[in-house]
């Protein structure tokens, strides 16, 4: 491979990586939404490495489209590392983050919220570059729609306790 390709290719890695950090989710939504109506993808490398910055996203998020064990397994798993992360932060007499008070959290609440905030919206740009009405289908009616419906149940369970 020759050198400027190893470069290139390095740089774009680094920067999908990078992309993955939680700070740079809305920044990265907003940029695919805003060229999305404007002649995109172009062969850029700024728009190759935007679409698999989002793409390598969608895939780290997919698990809430997943069959309802995993489903409700990768919810648990989250909030195992969010009550450590405040459990610590209460240790180190920091405040506790939100989402992360394990005694002031309710997990079932907080997921929904996040799956209307963050997935949801993720999904629904990224499936606009896919274009194709059966994986939109798929990933919403017997995914995500679904799982947030079997969330909502598992909700009103627990209230009613």
């Amino acid at each position: 491979m020759p050198l400027d390709l190893q470069k290139e290719t390095r740089k774009v890695i680094i920067d999908m990586v990078l992309n993955t950090d939680f700070s740079r989710h809305f920044i990265l939504l907003t940029e695919l939404k805003t060229k999305l109506g404007n002649n995109f993808p172009t062969e850029s490398i700024e728009d190759r490495t935007l679409i698999m910055s989002v793409s390598l996203r969608v895939a780290n998020q997919f698990k809430v489209v997943r069959d309802r064990p995993v489903f409700f397994k990768w919810m648990d798993m989250m909030f195992d590392e969010f009550y450590k992360q405040g459990d610590m932060e209460k240790v180190l007499e920091l405040p506790i983050s939100k989402f992360m008070d394990r005694e002031n959290t309710n997990k079932e609440k907080a997921f929904s919220n996040y799956l209307n905030v963050v997935c949801r919206p993720l999904f629904v740009t990224y499936l606009i570059l896919v274009n194709d009405e059966e994986v939109n289908n798929q990933i919403f009616k017997e995914g995500l729609d679904k799982n947030k419906k079997n969330l909502e149940t598992r909700i009103d369970e627990n209230s009613g306790k």
